[in-house]
């Protein structure tokens, strides 16, 4: 057998020479992640939800692109099996991720993960009954450029409890959640409260800290390290600032989960009725929002609106036999005054009758002061949101006070221009965006597309709200 090794690295010489490295070499790797959420304890009250945490997260990691291996409630044998393939992937991959929902604790500084079986007695059958987080650890900080760890372990649990009377004097040496690990280059640990505290599983679905972590893990254009502050804010808001999220980060380079993007988008004309349409959005999807706002409508400026923007458009055909609909019986209910009048004519004068005072029918068309609802849909990540919306129309002046609720928690006051049924508005919001919104508005509703903008990040997408006197 010697003998046969120098034979094997001479002909993986000879076959690089000849130029045949490209054919066996093995293809690069990207994102690796190892998922673990462990609940039904065997010897301890069982946890409702770390493994849906765990599945919730698995699959948000493969709509980002990860290779996943998820494992829920594994015994010891079968979550170290899992930690030795995950060391294996992640040989050559550029990044890998390891998160972990269930009980974990601390012994003399060491952190454990504790696998469904776990039967801890004492001290000396901590090592075969738990799995020492630095098994993960060390295979993750040698292996790849960025490693990323989530620690979803620091729950009050009975086994720290039971330990710490079996090991007698020596009782301190069980820590409350989990000890303070220091990270190696290029690695950044996440734990889901602060070192020595211990962690809410939570009262919904979700424990705080996964919950947080779900709401801000497919965010676009924020950094890692940017996205866990978000985290940590609404975790310390959801438990009362109990729990506060706490990392450790020696990476070397930015990583983001949905890297940011750059769009450049020209402002349309001021005498444009119609502002050419923002890059990446689908005019289809504009079309229909537009029509949406206005098939139900009983006022003929409406169809007429839609008819300018889109003269040989998908509803152009119906728009104008709605619109000659209303007109006609407009027309008819105009018709008995006519008659009447004629047959004024027809008979003998009469005295006249003082003039009374014309009677003003307001214009609706020349200010709206209107309460909307509708959608708005991020055609950048596809989350659709509900929308509060007050317009108000003054000559060509509007303004507007916008609330959107979750899953992404804004509100702002908009000002802008009406010009030939469009209103081009735009604002700052109280998450510290600008806000762009552009289409068709009349009292029944407002229909269009929108921009949000921060430092480094264009989203873009389709709003569509309605008058709640129409719905």
């Amino acid at each position: 057998m010697p003998a046969v090794r120098p034979c094997l690295r001479l002909l993986a010489t000879l076959f690089m020479l000849l130029g045949w490295g490209a054919v066996v070499a093995a293809p690069a790797k990207g994102q690796v992640a190892l998922v673990v959420g462990i609940g039904a304890y065997q010897n301890a009250p069982a946890l409702p939800n770390p493994p849906r945490d765990a599945r919730a997260v698995a699959d948000s990691l493969k709509k980002l692109g990860f290779q996943v291996e998820l494992a829920v409630d594994p015994d010891k044998a079968r979550l170290e099996q899992a930690v030795k393939r995950f060391g294996d992937q992640l040989q050559g991959a550029k990044v890998g991720l390891f998160f972990y929902a269930g009980h974990g604790l601390q012994v003399s500084g060491r952190n454990y993960l504790v696998p469904a079986d776990a039967k801890i007695e004492n001290e000396r059958s901590l090592p075969f009954a738990a799995v020492d987080a630095d098994l993960v650890l060390t295979q993750m900080e040698t292996s790849t450029p960025v490693s990323l760890i989530f620690l979803d372990a620091c729950r009050d649990n009975p086994f720290s409890r039971s330990l710490a009377r079996s090991m007698g004097t020596r009782s301190a040496a069980v820590g409350r959640g989990l000890a303070q690990i220091a990270a190696g280059e290029g690695s950044l640990i996440v734990f889901a409260t602060q070192p020595g505290n211990v962690a809410e599983d939570g009262q919904t679905d979700h424990s705080p800290f996964t919950e947080a972590l779900l709401k801000n893990l497919a965010a676009p254009g924020l950094e890692v390290r940017q996205m866990l502050t978000r985290v940590r804010q609404q975790v310390k808001e959801q438990t009362n600032g109990k729990q506060i999220p706490w990392d450790h980060s020696s990476l070397t380079q930015d990583f983001y989960f949905i890297g940011p993007t750059t769009v450049v988008v020209q402002s349309p004309p001021a005498s444009a009725a119609q502002p050419p349409p923002v890059a990446g959005v689908d005019p289809m999807a504009v079309q229909l929002s537009l029509w949406e706002s206005v098939r139900t409508s009983q006022d003929p400026a409406d169809f007429e609106d839609y008819l300018k923007q889109y003269p040989d458009g998908k509803f152009a055909a119906v728009a104008r036999r709605r619109l000659a609909a209303l007109k006609s019986a407009s027309q008819k209910e105009r018709e008995p005054v006519r008659q009447e009048s004629q047959s004024a004519r027809s008979e003998p004068p009469v005295e006249r009758q003082p003039a009374l005072p014309p009677i003003t029918v307001p214009d609706k068309q020349a200010g709206f002061d209107v309460m909307m609802q509708g959608t708005a849909t991020n055609l950048t990540v596809g989350t659709t949101a509900q929308v509060q919306f007050q317009l108000r129309r003054f000559g060509t002046g509007v303004t507007a006070a916008i609330r959107v609720f979750p899953p992404l928690f804004a509100t702002g006051v908009l000002q802008g221009q009406y010009q030939e049924g469009q209103c081009m508005m735009q604002g700052w919001m109280n998450e510290g965006f600008l806000l762009k919104m552009v289409g068709a508005c009349s009292a029944s509703g407002f229909s269009g597309q929108y921009q949000a903008e921060s430092p480094g990040l264009v989203q873009q997408g389709v709003f569509r709200l309605h008058s709640r006197a129409s719905q």
